[in-house]
């Protein structure tokens, strides 16, 4: 498990995030 997966993770994680608040708000 690299640590290029880590970071894609991470960036879909957020782009999941702002996704939610655009639909909240």
């Amino acid at each position: 498990y690299g640590n290029g997966a880590k970071i894609d993770a991470q960036k879909k994680d957020i782009g999941r995030r702002a996704y939610i608040i655009i639909l909240k708000d």
